[in-house]
């Protein structure tokens, strides 16, 4: 049986031949199907290919006329491409390659391979194609015409390109087949694609500093975009210790529970608490769907309410409380809506998260709470350390945090430097009480123990964790603008900002306050001494804040002049 390749012959081609590069593209267009395949072969090659069924030996798609290749001497050739499932050269005779391409991994057939006729040298005459034509079987005054003006196909290029088209076309036809499926679950995907965004906004926008309040207000905001409810709530229980019995709900004072709402709610507050009483222990342990089917029996009590999902929100042996969602916006007098597994799974699914999140935030304010009274202790550590200097630490924090608001600075950098503030001098606990409470002049030598303290602060605070941002402040409040201070002798904007900020913080309350050496200094001075160090012992934007505040910073001495507490909210996450 004789097979043909038909080649699409030209009497009009151009008379000068190109030499082909593989391009950096090859445009392969993504499609199905044994049209789309050699559609995407012909752009990549600019040259026809045609299809054979190796194990039949049939030509399976030509879509041009012309030039007949006899290639059925090389079938057990092609059937070896097949089997191999990599492009291969099949014969070559100067002018004329031949080149097959395997396809069964692209999904249009098992045994078929594509097959082109490439020119691979420049000719000009029937004697330089005789070769060729013999050799393939064809016509060589035909071929001459056909070769003349066609791009030149060195072997070893078109080897690598036709590895490079297979390749683009396995990775196309697979990532059109993971689009199809995509896009064919996404036609079933849509709620839970919803609920999914929900639970994405929920989980990446809730912070631990958020107060209970709002953690409630905002998953129902959240959830009024998704839920198609005329009113979403939530009805909290006071909080109780140990396991929750089935009866506890209805032996609840109903006037204890907290009830919040985004929508229009269908009934009054006590009206909704006394429904969920009315569910009973059922509500406490899986959710609760009501319909049209029911809430049109002659025993349900509150008519307008329509259809109903509540869920427990979990608190771990106990529900925190309830979400609830009520009457469908699909549903009025004269349509029908109803809730279903979507709605029941996407707010149980948010019940879930806020009452671990409510848990968290209740461990989160103990944990900080216990953090506060930690660094407070160590504030106390440090003026019972130096008896002279008594709530130095508070007022340097309080002063830091006024002139950081009066820079721009940010409550979170307000908070770092506010803690900072409390620990800057917790490196005095390392120095010896002799010195710190010397009633004269320090020496040299006494003075270089007390530069210490910077330091010794650092290596003392460094291995805590929510300690890391206040350790710059520790080591750096004494350095100086000029380079002159200690420890490291930083200039200028090496010093990082918050510390450039302490240290006029550090400055003014060192001045005005009674040392065991002298009395504390007259604003006058002190104001003078500030003037003549900007831009040498101090950053002088910070002294120009200073004056900006003068006199709120002087307030705040003499009110801190008692015990302060902690304020400042202390992240510790």
């Amino acid at each position: 049986m004789s097979l043909s390749l038909e080649i699409a012959a030209t009497a009009d081609s151009a008379t000068t031949n190109k030499t082909a590069n593989p391009p950096e593209g090859l445009g392969i267009a993504s499609g199905q199907g044994v049209q789309a395949t050699l559609a995407a072969l012909t752009q990549a090659f600019g040259e026809p290919f045609a299809l054979v069924d190796v194990e039949s030996g049939d030509l399976v798609y030509s879509d041009y006329e012309g030039l007949s290749c006899d290639f059925y001497d090389r079938m057990e050739l092609l059937a070896e491409v097949s089997r191999r499932g990599t492009p291969e050269i099949v014969e070559e005779v100067a002018p004329l390659t031949m080149l097959a391409i395997p396809l069964h991994g692209l999904g249009v057939g098992a045994n078929l391979v594509a097959i082109g006729v490439f020119v691979n040298q420049q000719i000009s005459s029937e004697e330089e194609m005789s070769a060729a034509a013999r050799a393939f079987g064809i016509d060589v005054g035909r071929a001459l015409r056909w070769a003349t003006g066609k791009t030149l196909w060195p072997s070893a290029v078109l080897q690598r390109m036709a590895e490079t088209a297979l390749e683009n076309l396995t990775q196309r036809q697979q990532l059109h087949r993971l689009e199809s499926e995509v896009a064919e679950a996404n036609a079933h995907t849509d709620d839970i694609y919803a609920e999914l965004d929900l639970l994405h906004r929920l989980t990446g926008q809730l912070h631990l500093s958020e107060s209970e309040q709002e953690l409630w207000r905002n998953a129902l905001s959240w959830l009024a975009g998704t839920i198609p409810a005329q009113c979403l709530g939530i009805v909290l229980r006071r909080a109780t210790e140990g396991e929750v019995a089935d009866s506890e709900v209805a032996e609840d004072n109903l006037a204890d529970w907290e009830v919040l709402t985004e929508g229009e709610c269908p009934v009054e507050r006590d009206e909704l608490c006394e429904l969920i009483r009315r569910f009973g222990p059922t509500s406490l342990r899986q959710p609760v769907l009501l319909n049209r089917a029911e809430t049109t029996l002659p025993t349900w009590h509150c008519p307008t309410i329509r259809e109903l999902v509540c869920v427990p929100i979990e608190g771990g042996k106990q529900p925190r409380g309830w979400l609830l969602a009520l009457n469908h916006r699909g549903s009025d007098q004269a349509s029908f809506g109803e809730f279903g597994s979507v709605e029941i799974q996407l707010l149980s699914s948010v019940g879930t998260i806020l009452g671990i999140h409510n848990s968290n935030l209740g461990l989160y304010q103990e944990q900080s709470q216990l953090f506060a009274s930690s660094v407070q202790a160590l504030t106390s550590a440090i003026d019972a350390k130096d008896r002279y200097t008594s709530g130095h630490s508070n007022r340097v924090a309080y002063f830091s945090v006024s002139l950081a608001e009066r820079l721009g600075l940010g409550k979170a950098d307000r908070d770092t430097i506010y803690l900072a503030g409390l620990l800057h001098d917790i490196g005095k606990i390392g120095i010896d009480d002799q010195l710190l409470n010397k009633p004269g002049q320090l020496t040299p030598e006494e003075y270089e123990q007390i530069k210490l303290h910077p330091q010794l602060g650092y290596e003392i605070l460094k291995g805590v964790r929510q300690l890391d941002k206040v350790l710059p402040m520790v080591l750096h409040h004494h350095e100086a603008w000029d380079g002159s201070g200690y420890p490291h002798g930083l200039e200028a904007t090496e010093t990082p900002r918050m510390a450039r900020i302490m240290a006029v913080a550090d400055a003014f309350d060192a001045m005005s306050s009674d040392r065991p050496y002298r009395k504390g200094m007259p604003d006058e001075k002190i104001d003078a001494i500030f003037r003549a160090g900007a831009g040498s012992q101090w950053d002088p934007e910070v002294v120009d804040a200073f004056f900006e505040i003068r006199d709120e910073i002087r307030r705040i001495a003499e009110v801190s002049s008692c015990q302060a507490s902690l304020e400042c909210e202390i992240a510790v996450s």
